[in-house]
């Protein structure tokens, strides 16, 4: 009842809004609005040398945190136990 012809109102005021938008036309002849929508590969924008500087940086990143995560469950199980 009520809450119906709030619903209906929105509704009217969006379809409004979306008519009042004003169509963009593009002048400029090198640009191609449809060249936004091309998907993309991982590796489009990767140059010769990208990738094995990523695997070194993870491998930075990661291993000296993973050793350090080992070395404190070796002292917490050396302390514990005494070994």
């Amino acid at each position: 009842m009520g809450w119906n012809r709030k619903v209906d109102r929105l509704f009217n005021l969006k379809k409004e809004q979306q008519q009042d938008r004003e169509v963009v036309k593009y002048d400029d002849e090198y640009y191609n609005p449809d060249e936004d929508r091309i998907e993309r590969n991982a590796g489009d924008n990767l140059e010769k040398g990208d990738l094995f500087a990523m695997i070194v940086s993870a491998w930075i990143t990661i291993l000296p945190i993973a050793l350090g995560t080992l070395l404190v469950i070796v002292l917490l199980a050396w302390l514990l136990l005494g070994l």
